[in-house]
């Protein structure tokens, strides 16, 4: 049986020429006459920019990523002419990701847009499998990138695109990035009105363009070529899709987030992105809860298959890494994940993940550990440290909300004694287990655990994992984590300290003095172990989906989606998982394009299980 994978391929390249050539199709990635100024000439200004740069969020999509340079040359461009709060938003496709190395090598031939090039080569998103979300300028240009064959890329997108850059390699090399079936899915994604521009000229790519719908001329091209397309998205907008599992709607109003800890931490920066405060309470303040450990790691949920909630997770582990990476309180050099009795399967892993992802089958002078998976992107974070980070000025109110009380197009909190908190136009539940019971009747479950700092010798000099973990200190002492209970009770700490012990016994070269220090806390985690994000289901959900779901059609008239939502269910990875999710549901409320596949989106979202529910009858 073949090995799994969750990446797409890195393309050969052939440097023999002024810039790369991608070997197996055989088509260049820029032009040999200057491929900025070709960005510049055929997609920037053939699609209209910088006029087309507005107030709202001004969304341009790509097919063919390559290097980047289009992204790179319409950013520069947004940079020098676009108004102060304008934003921009860039979602592209790539079925063949460049290594970071070569796309470094390819951007060096451009000085004039080196400093940005830098910004995207530090954040080059991996090669697995997905979308891949990075924001740069605190929000203010935001990049999605979908590493998949087109096809299978854009029928997992919804949003309406200004602007197209259509780039993909020439149509005679590559005809599946040209097809019927793929200008329907452009024109289903295109706000009427959005221009398309390319620099072919083929007959095929103008009947298709046509039959979906657009106004196409030749215009005179760029260099060596005589002509190039421009055209014109004539066709309505696509009604919106009718789901059992909606992306939150737009919101125009105050909104509230409930919790203190790294889900609603990354919310306030998801929204100050977007140069918005929200209301926070958190009864403790920040860093209360499940969020406040001495240390933890940042570790990716590991699954070999490829399924929609594994690309969403490990899409929102490169997020968050590469989000922490500079920030106060996070450590980055790896974490080595022991193989325990099952070494086959970590193997397996390290093949099916990216090069940052290798096995050792042998013992870790570094760690003092092994065999093992080794994880180069992993590292370690001290929660109070990176929350405030994250939260930034942000101040929560110091109360606990009781109830939240629907009223018009508004939800009122209530605090103590049916008190008045607040009026919203959208609540946003991050409180984890302390905030489960205003999630309705999602099933959140409650975790506790506890860590301890111990005196110790032996300990590892980078963090190990396996069924706990053990993570230096100072010299000296060791953390070493963590106890589970399935209950609201992280149990006393005497008792603990036997469990850890315990757990400390699969490394054989650390030994324990006396424990120094603990924690405990208590984590919410869902029966599929898998996060909550999204909104909740409204009370006609049932009626509403209940035939669909034994496969009836869906319905007509739905109910639209809640305004209360939740962000929840991180069980240990919410400093792994929270960043991008919170990035996905605040995209939604500002009418912006998803961070996730459409599908992963399903996977994570509150309705599953109340949708599950209806299929099993």
């Amino acid at each position: 049986m073949s090995a799994p994978t969750l990446k797409r391929p890195h393309p050969e390249l052939d440097w023999s020429g002024p810039g790369p050539v991608a070997r197996e199709a055989g088509d260049v990635y820029f032009s040999n006459d200057d491929g900025l100024e070709e960005s510049r000439s055929v997609f920037l200004a053939g699609a209209g920019f910088p006029a087309r740069f507005n107030e709202t969020p001004t969304v341009v999509g790509e097919l063919g990523f390559g290097t980047g340079l289009n992204f790179l040359a319409l950013w520069d461009l947004f940079r020098r002419t676009a108004r102060p709060g304008a934003r921009l938003h860039f979602v592209s496709v790539e079925g063949f990701p460049l290594r970071r190395e070569d796309a470094a090598r390819a951007l060096s031939a451009f000085p004039e847009i080196a400093p940005l090039a830098d910004a995207l080569i530090a954040a080059w998103p991996s090669p697995h499998l997905g979308p891949h979300r990075r924001v740069f300028e605190h929000g203010r240009v935001t990049l999605t990138v979908f590493h998949d064959t087109v096809a299978a890329a854009l029928a997992q997108m919804d949003f309406a695109a200004d602007a197209w850059f259509l780039d993909g390699f020439a149509p005679a090399k590559n005809p599946a990035m040209w097809s019927p079936a793929l200008f329907a899915e452009i024109a289903r994604l295109s706000r009427p009105g959005a221009p398309a521009a390319t620099f072919t000229v083929a007959g095929a790519v103008r009947r298709g363009l046509a039959e979906a719908g657009f106004a196409v001329e030749k215009k005179p091209g760029f260099g060596r070529k005589r002509e190039r397309l421009e055209a014109v998205y004539q066709g309505a907008a696509a009604p919106p899709r009718v789901t059992p599992f909606p992306r939150p709607r737009s919101v125009s109003g105050p909104v509230a987030v409930i919790g203190g800890g790294v889900a609603a931490a990354s919310l306030v920066e998801a929204f100050a992105r977007r140069g918005v405060v929200p209301d926070v309470f958190a009864e403790g303040g920040w860093a209360a809860g499940a969020s406040g450990a001495p240390l933890g790691l940042l570790t990716p949920r590991l699954e070999a298959a490829d399924r929609p909630h594994n690309r969403a997770l490990l899409a929102a582990f490169d997020f968050a890494r590469t989000l922490y990476d500079g920030r106060p309180g996070f450590t980055g050099g790896g974490v080595l994940r022991l193989s325990e009795d099952r070494p086959e399967r970590l193997a397996r892993l390290a093949e099916a993940l990216d090069d940052r992802f290798s096995w050792t089958d042998h013992d870790d002078a570094e760690t003092g550990a092994g065999p093992g998976l080794f994880m180069q992107a992993a590292g370690r974070f001290e929660p109070a440290r990176l929350i405030a980070d994250l939260a930034g000025q942000v101040q929560p109110l110091d109360a606990r909300v009781f109830a939240l009380d629907p009223a018009g197009d508004e939800i009122v909190l209530r605090g103590a004694e049916g008190r008045a908190l607040g009026a919203y136009a959208a609540v946003l539940l991050a409180g984890g287990w302390q905030g489960a019971a205003l999630a309705n009747d999602l099933p959140i479950e409650a975790t506790a655990g506890r860590v301890g700092v111990f005196e110790a010798a032996g300990a590892p000099r980078i963090p190990v994992a396996w069924g706990g973990y053990a993570a230096p200190l100072r010299p000296g002492r060791a953390l070493i984590g963590a106890t589970h209970r399935r209950r609201a009770d992280p149990g006393a700490p005497d008792a603990a300290e036997a469990a850890l012990r315990k757990l400390a016994a699969a490394l054989p070269g650390l030994k324990l003095g006396v424990m120094v220090d603990g924690w405990g806390g208590v984590r919410a985690a869902a029966p599929d172990r898998l996060p909550i994000a999204g909104p909740l289901p409204g009370d006609r959900f049932s009626e509403d989906w209940a035939d669909h779901a034994r496969g009836g059609p869906a319905p007509e008239d739905a109910e639209g989606p809640s305004r209360v939502l939740a962000l929840s269910a991180f069980g240990a990875r919410g400093f792994a998982h929270a960043p991008l999710l919170a990035e996905d549901v605040v995209s939604a409320l500002f009418g912006e394009p998803a961070a996730l596949e459409r599908s992963g989106a399903e996977a994570l979202h509150p309705a599953r299980f109340a949708f599950r529910a209806l299929r099993r009858g």
